[in-house]
């Protein structure tokens, strides 16, 4: 049975992972939420706060399996991103998760690999509750609404930094957080696929060391190309004389597959929806996707 489109009535659980939510940020997303028809349905411990986090690992653990598992849903949404998922991926018990549409980015992006390695379907990388309230032009809200309620993504144009065409399922994500799980049972193998990366507040030479832990590690062996999207406050300063872009090229350009950037995908003005691991091709600047299942 296809996962997308949902219906109307659709009922959404919300469920918090990772860090703490704007409460008054959230409510304001959730109306937005059911003026498209559905119905948005708060997870038990939503709310709670330990340290940095939206509770502790059991309260956010059990939340998420949940959001995944519970019978009565039809589909999950995080309220926001920001660090926590990485330390519960070990304790969650996957044997109650049932494919469903579940949305996010950021620090989703680990449950997301997770759930591709165990062949998971669903996961779809696309806006936070928490930020469909920052997008005032409203394309990201477009995107994610004609995604779960169509089933359509795309297609985007962006700027061709390498040559060259691609076609394979599209996957990952935050790169941060893709480096996070290296050495880890959920590493990402992007192998025969094309590669989504994007990030917000890292130094180049952060970037530049993501990039060269993730080529070291094997994680891109076999990769069939990759997709960038935004890089916010990632820039070299004014006046060095190089761009993060040659930084990036650094490291992608050896692999001789073709690389696309400034895609509306992550913590920038747009972050268009997708199917994690759906079909895409890229060619001539363009990320098209095929019909999702």
């Amino acid at each position: 049975m296809a996962l997308l489109p949902l219906s109307p009535g659709a009922r959404i659980g919300v469920f918090g992972p990772s860090g703490i939510h704007d409460p008054e940020r959230l409510l304001a997303s959730l109306e937005i939420v059911r003026g498209w028809g559905f119905d948005p349905v708060l997870a038990p411990h939503l709310g709670r706060r330990w340290r940095y986090l939206g509770g502790t690992d059991e309260e956010r653990r059990a939340d998420l399996e949940w959001a995944l598992g519970d019978s009565s849903l039809d589909a999950a949404w995080l309220a926001r991103g920001g660090y926590g998922i990485l330390r519960l991926l070990p304790h969650v018990r996957w044997d109650r998760v049932v494919p469903r549409p579940v949305v996010g980015f950021s620090d989703a992006t680990a449950l997301f690999q997770a759930m591709h390695r165990r062949r998971i379907a669903g996961a779809i990388h696309g806006p936070v509750l928490h930020s469909l309230v920052d997008h005032a032009d409203g394309t990201s809200r477009d995107a994610v609404r004609r995604l779960l309620l169509e089933g359509v993504a795309g297609p985007w144009r962006g700027t061709v930094l390498v040559a060259g065409r691609a076609r394979g399922p599209l996957v990952g994500g935050n790169l941060c957080t893709l480096g996070s799980l290296a050495g880890t049972p959920d590493a990402i193998r992007a192998r025969g696929c094309i590669l989504l990366l994007e990030e917000v507040a890292e130094a180049p030479y952060r970037v530049d060391r993501l990039l060269a832990q993730l080529v070291a590690s094997g994680a891109l062996d076999g990769v069939k190309g990759v997709a960038l999207g935004s890089f916010v406050e990632c820039e070299a300063p004014a006046g060095e004389g190089w761009s993060l872009m040659d930084v990036v090229l650094d490291h992608l350009g050896p692999l001789g597959v073709p690389v696309v950037v400034d895609l509306p995908v992550g913590h920038g003005g747009r972050n268009c929806a997708f199917v994690h691991g759906a079909e895409a091709v890229l060619e001539e600047g363009v990320l098209a996707f095929a019909a999702h299942p």
